[in-house]
């Protein structure tokens, strides 16, 4: 039972970046295994739910501190040479044409510190796997932290890095084709 493909929000976990889900952990779920997994430790089990309420609250802000318009999309993309690369888009500018897509995220305070430094790694990343897939040139992630404070960052399309992200990804995606276990580098362990 092979999955589809790596979409934008498992391309920090495809590069064993992402700080919830290892490399290992998402290559058993490609391919079947995640009956064998430990269940996710997750601090609130309604975060995602409070993220998909938010995310239009985020949007409408987003389009009142900047003035542009926004339209819901809510599609998924298959990149034109990868076929294994996916991504979905939600949200993108129609009235900016130096912004393409908009990325409307909701974080707990739990979780803020994450972003102490700006956009954190596996976020940009998630990003720049949209950007690749779609070809567009820029996006903005609007964040609402802790319920209370509105950042608006901006991610520029950089070919250097969406080529490192293609080939990390694609070596990940040759062991989920070859049902051969990427080696294990995150804390994740998938067996007691």
């Amino acid at each position: 039972m092979l999955e589809a493909g790596i979409g934008n929000l498992e391309a920090a976990a495809a590069l064993d970046q992402d700080p919830f889900k290892s490399q290992v952990r998402l290559w058993m779920e490609k391919t079947g295994r995640q009956d064998l997994l430990h269940p996710t430790l997750i601090q609130d089990d309604n975060l995602a739910y409070w993220s998909r309420l938010l995310e239009p609250i985020v949007a409408a802000h987003y389009i009142v501190r900047t003035g542009r318009k926004v339209r819901r999309v809510n599609t998924t993309l298959q990149h034109p040479r990868h076929a294994w690369m996916r991504a979905t888009v939600t949200r993108e500018v129609v009235t900016a044409s130096d912004v393409h897509l908009l990325e409307c995220l909701s974080v707990g305070m739990s979780f803020a510190h994450h972003w102490a430094e700006g956009v954190p790694e596996y976020i940009r990343l998630r990003v720049l796997h949209q950007l690749a897939v779609t070809g567009a040139q820029a996006a903005e992630v609007v964040a609402l932290l802790g319920g209370q404070h509105l950042q608006i960052y901006r991610i520029e399309r950089n070919e250097a890095e969406i080529a490192r992200l293609i080939r990390k990804e694609r070596a990940f995606w040759r062991h989920v084709e070859l049902d051969q276990a990427p080696p294990a580098q995150g804390g994740d362990d998938p067996m007691p």
